[in-house]
């Protein structure tokens, strides 16, 4: 059983407008970091519903990223402010990419 909100409400995501924050900002926030800590339980949670998936396998990692990915951009939508705006420019995706790779 999933315990992703993605699964059920991938189609109901809207986009949201948000200013980019520059690089100093950013690293002024420590976002990065923070994302890959928020990520890691979802990361983990898919891993935990997809026993054997591979690292080998783009199919698989491909997979743990767009779920990963989408149910950060829910929590950046539901946060908003500029850890939202910083979600919401990729830095979820980013995130979500290199805690599935350590994950699988």
């Amino acid at each position: 059983m999933s315990l992703f909100k993605s699964q059920r409400n991938s189609r109901d995501l809207h986009h949201v407008k948000s200013r980019s924050l520059s690089h100093q900002e950013l690293q002024d926030l420590g976002i990065n970091n923070q994302l890959e800590k928020l990520a890691i339980p979802l990361a983990q949670t898919w891993k935990d519903d997809h026993p054997d998936a591979q690292l080998d396998s783009e199919e698989d990692l491909d997979s743990c990223i767009l779920a990963v990915a989408i149910e950060m951009s829910v929590a950046g939508e539901a946060v908003g402010g500029p850890v939202g705006a910083v979600i919401a420019s990729g830095g979820g995706v980013a995130a979500a990419s290199v805690v599935c790779r350590r994950v699988l």
